[in-house]
């Protein structure tokens, strides 16, 4: 055989050769999802718990590979920023509706079946969720909990979908609109972040609050107009002298501060190299008067909110609640999908910002570093509900916890009006509280944590088998025995006008019969 047969043979044996292997498949480029993703409908499938340890631990571990000098200061923004802003947005529209489900208040009005999507206790979730379309719905209309308004002040308590003026609820941006984005239609991702536009009163944020910078007041001009929001307020501030802030309530400072931290970490550009718009703001939070001015950002410049060392103050004396918590785990589960980290890692925040110490001197210097696999995540020191409702005779199972497990006391302060089935228990247990009489009394509880003993207090609202006050029962009778004996009259005055009635017709007849005889009379004479 010749060598250029050889050579052909060889060559035709390697090709069939290499026809018999199996294709090399390419991986095609899989584009990258936007972080920031609008949606226009709302899930139906509403999950009601809580992330574990372990899960929110997971959310942050992006941050265990980074040096110290990245997760402090303006660095740990900027590493949070990258986290963060993978979220979804909805519309300002659809707010009101979202309300239903982040702003609830729970204990009073308690998840349910009915008609409004399949709720199962089991799984403590909504299979099929039914939001309200506008304010005529009253079937899902649930009670709010309102910034600015004291959550024990039943006369604040107030429903979603009712009044939306300054006299009801409106959808409050923390950090302010005009501080920094878009504020004429409120849009998203910044106009529509539930982590700072929460449910609030009215007035106050119309007229008490409006865009003014958060400080402590000095001399007061303007605050709340009802009993409920009279401790929010508008005056001189502590921290000049001259200018003019706003001081919520102190149940809402470390809401409101921990609402204005989230801003500054999931809005800004210490990174450099983003697309700042006013729907991506580069927001910043300062220790200094920041004005009433609308503002805008640039890629370089920042959009900024004081005062900083008040609101860190207001973080510290206002520590994270079980409702933030909560609304914190329902905003990530089921709409926005990021979370706020100041309520998982409140300790991060000095982190950032540094601290203030008890005569007020502010030091920015970081005091740590973020470190999610083993900082301590935060829970309620003592869990207990802030208000009760029940009826005279009604008994109403809770639980109450304590974070690290320790013996909890009880007492009732009037046992004439609610009786506790035990004034001592363990974390986590159950006690019964019973109706006994119409009125209000407080139930305490009592724990010592990390050598400190922490007291909460429960309003215990006890209303009548009928759901109405004993006055408002005493009323009812009058009106109703008054209503009785009305009847009677009306009844007696109709029997005897009926008497009247036939004894006229009786002598109407007799009248006839005699006119009729006296005509046959004179009939037959003629």
């Amino acid at each position: 055989m010749s060598k250029n047969r050889i050579l052909f043979s060889l060559i035709i044996s390697v090709g069939a050769s290499l026809t018999s292997l199996a294709p090399i498949k390419v991986k095609a480029n899989t584009p990258t999802p936007p972080p920031t993703v609008y949606r226009s409908s709302l899930p139906s499938e509403i999950d009601l718990n809580n992330l574990t340890d372990e899960e929110i631990r997971d959310y942050y571990s992006s941050l265990n590979s980074l040096s110290e000098e990245e997760r402090q200061g303006n660095n740990l923004l900027k590493n949070l920023k990258s986290k963060l802003r993978y979220m979804d947005y909805f519309s300002y529209d659809n707010i009101w509706k979202i309300y239903e489900i982040t702003d609830r208040n729970w204990e009073l009005s308690p998840a349910s079946d009915a008609e409004f999507g399949g709720f199962d206790a089991i799984s403590n979730k909504y299979e099929d969720y039914k939001y309200s379309t506008d304010n005529t719905n009253t079937k899902n209309n649930p009670y709010v909990r309102t910034l600015y308004r004291d959550p024990n002040n039943e006369d604040g308590y107030i429903r979603n979908w009712g009044d939306h003026t300054a006299n009801g609820t409106n959808r409050e941006h923390v950090w302010p609109q005009s501080r920094g984005f878009s504020a004429s239609p409120a849009t998203g991702p910044a106009g529509t972040d539930l982590h700072h536009l929460i449910s609030g009163d009215g007035y106050v944020n119309q007229t008490t609050h409006n865009n003014y910078p958060y400080g402590f007041v000095q001399t007061v001009e303007n605050s709340g107009n009802k009993v409920y929001t009279a401790q929010n307020k508008r005056g001189i501030a502590e921290f000049d002298g001259v200018s003019m802030v706003f001081e919520p309530a102190d149940y809402h400072k470390g809401d409101i501060a921990r609402a204005i931290f989230y801003m500054a970490a999931r809005y800004n550009n210490w990174g450099g190299g983003d697309n700042i718009t006013e729907h991506e703001p580069f927001l910043e939070v300062v220790n200094e008067y920041t004005g009433t001015s609308s503002v805008y950002s640039t890629n370089e410049t920042s959009a900024k909110m004081g005062i900083l060392s008040d609101l860190l103050v207001w973080h510290k004396i206002d520590p994270v609640d079980e409702f933030e918590i909560h609304r914190n785990n329902l905003i990530y589960r089921n709409f926005q999908g990021n979370r706020n980290p100041f309520i998982d890692f409140p300790q991060w925040v000095d982190y950032i910002y540094g601290t203030v110490d008890e005569d007020g001197n502010y030091n920015s210097t970081p005091t740590g570093f973020a470190k999610p696999q083993t900082d301590a995540i935060y829970s309620a020191t003592l869990s207990l509900p802030s208000v009760l409702n029940i009826s005279v005779g009604e008994e109403k199972a809770i639980t109450i916890k304590t974070k690290d497990g320790s013996a909890i006391t009880l007492s009732i302060e009037d046992s004439e009006i609610a009786s506790i089935s035990k004034s001592s228990l363990n974390s986590a247990e159950t006690v019964t509280i019973k109706g006994l009489k119409q009125g209000k009394t407080v139930l305490r509880a009592k724990a010592t944590i990390d050598g400190e003993e922490i007291t909460k207090e429960c309003l215990v609202n006890v209303t009548s088998k009928y759901g109405i006050t004993d006055e408002q029962m005493k009323i009812l009778i009058i009106v109703v025995v008054v209503a009785i004996v009305l009847l009677i009259i009306v009844l007696i005055i109709a029997s005897r006008n009926k008497k009247v009635k036939n004894a006229l017709q009786k002598n109407i007849k007799k009248q006839v019969k005699r006119q009729v005889k006296t005509k046959k009379k004179t009939t037959k004479r003629k």
